[in-house]
């Protein structure tokens, strides 16, 4: 028998994917970060450079306007001298005819002569005494404690964002590989190891490790593989049966519904197979196109040719692609789930008591603003106080697949009309009906709504499991019956017949 191995050649792997998509993520939010980080500090050290000018013209101001007011040069030296320092480099005092009257440090460069980097000429204009302009003084500035003082933050910024970073990745690395793909590589090697025995072994449950969601699956796994088994048993008497007693019909019958069941059994696989397929050949296609996408970043950057709105379109394209995997990879969450829900494990619903009119009202509710359209009503008609003692959780989920079925196949999203649900007490049970006025099922479909993956709609959001579950939970869970009847674009009714307290489960 042929398998498949979890790591086979030329196969994509989900774990490089995923660091990949982690590694662009972390750059992109170590690049906004720092530009805010950088944008911030600079804001602020233009606020102080701001307020280190003003507070300076005030001490200048007005000493030395009085020296030069009683020529005192000695008291306007010592007024330059002492406000020298890393951002004040040089100044000189210029009276009202442009005379030079005093300086101090560096030299005042003139009109058109290129200033060193990170420095600038300012003036501060002197008051007047008694009317008579006294002058200004002109200042070289260093902005050059400034930008050291911006560059280490910036760089104690990044260096902290980046230890974060990696702590995080290294951190949900870890996790990941040990609570998801260990666990898979674990579940593949057995299942291929299942796989490989011969058609006569004994069916052997595969052991479950951990009550969570693998647990969960090896569970369905382990009931549809027992399933499977105690039909290929069965087949194999009706088969001996049929081999000695041609002419019985009773045995002939027999047969006819186990090679129904069988095939059943076939669309299923078929269908999880067909239906899985697509969002996870959609992700191989989008981590390919990412992983193109981040080589040709990389490339820009060691270029050197990455500019501000590349950057953008690329950062736009891989949120694009994430949002993209994310939908697929629901999609193929979703599918999982309606599998577990094939088999599900009957021991974990509990009954309790309920009044039917109030729970149907929460899952409408619910229901209502799920639908996402205005072209259709849901309209209700509940008999009230009738007590249930029941599943409500389960009863939930079938008026929910029930009134979301209507929606898809009944109008298609484009179809207006109505949806009403009614209840009403029949002796120990209670009638619980679901009419909707749409396009209706046509006669030779009817009959095959409840099989598992039959879907009108298939690779159209379709996966043929809803009814099916429906079917189960009523017949199964919840003790009743449910019936349907049809006429073509002109309504179709869903009739469950459900005992008011639920047979009590073994």
């Amino acid at each position: 028998m042929n398998t498949i191995s979890f790591n086979r050649p030329g196969a994509k792997s989900a774990r490089a994917s995923l660091t990949l998509i982690g590694l662009i993520i972390l750059s992109v939010l170590m690049c906004l970060f720092a530009a805010v980080s950088y944008w911030v500090t600079e804001q602020g050290l233009i606020t102080h450079k701001k307020e280190a000018w003003t507070q300076f013209q005030k001490r200048l101001r007005q000493p030395v306007a009085n020296a030069l007011w009683v020529y005192d040069h000695n008291a306007l030296q010592t007024a330059l001298d002492v406000e020298l320092d890393s951002t004040v480099i040089g100044l000189r005092v210029v009276d009202d005819v442009g005379r030079n009257r005093a300086h101090s440090g560096q030299d005042v460069p003139g009109i058109g002569v290129l200033l060193p980097t990170d420095t600038e000429v300012l003036s501060v204009e002197l008051p007047n005494i008694e009317g008579t302009k006294m002058g200004k003084v002109d200042v070289v500035w260093s902005n050059t404690a400034m930008r050291e003082a911006l560059q280490t933050t910036l760089l104690l910024s990044l260096a902290q964002l980046v230890v974060v970073s990696v702590t995080l990745l290294g951190g949900l690395w870890m996790g990941v590989d040990r609570l998801i793909f260990r666990r898979l590589r674990y579940l593949q090697e057995t299942l291929d190891k299942v796989a490989e025995r011969k058609v006569n072994d004994k069916v052997v449950a595969l052991p479950v490790l951990d009550n969570d969601e693998f647990g969960a699956i090896t569970k369905s796994i382990n009931a549809i593989t027992f399933r499977l088994g105690v039909e290929i048993e069965t087949g194999k008497v009706a088969g001996e049966e049929a081999r000695a007693a041609l002419s019985n019909l009773q045995s002939a019958q027999a047969g006819l519904i186990h090679a129904e069941k069988m095939a059943s059994l076939g669309r299923l696989v078929a269908g999880v197979a067909h239906e899985l397929n697509t969002p996870i050949g959609n992700m191989v296609t989008i981590s390919s196109a990412q992983k193109a996408e981040s080589q040709d970043l990389n490339d820009a950057v060691a270029a050197g040719t990455l500019t501000r709105s590349a950057l953008s379109r690329y950062a736009s394209r891989f949120t694009e692609g994430s949002d993209m995997l994310l939908k697929v990879s629901s999609r193929a969450a979703e599918l999982i789930q309606n599998f577990k829900q094939v088999a599900v494990d009957q021991s974990t619903d509990q009954l309790r008591t309920f009044d039917l009119a109030s729970q149907t009202l929460e899952v409408l509710s619910v229901i209502s603003t799920g639908i996402g359209t205005n072209l259709i009503t849901v309209e209700h008609q509940l008999e009230p106080d009738i007590s249930m003692h029941s599943l409500p959780g389960p009863l939930g989920q079938v008026m929910t697949n029930l009134i979301m079925n209507a929606v898809l196949h009944g109008f298609n999203g484009e179809r207006t009309g109505v949806i009403e649900v009614t209840t009403k007490r029949i002796g120990s049970h209670a009638c619980i009906t679901v009419t909707d006025n749409g396009a209706g099922i046509e006669p030779e479909v009817i009959g095959k709504i409840f099989d598992p993956f039959f879907t009108t709609k298939m690779g159209h959001g379709g996966t043929g499991l809803g009814l099916h579950i429906v079917h189960n939970i009523v017949h199964g869970l919840l003790g009743g019956t449910i019936s349907v009847r049809s006429e073509v674009n002109v309504k179709t009714i869903f009739e469950l017949h459900l005992p008011c307290n639920a047979p009590k489960r073994i």
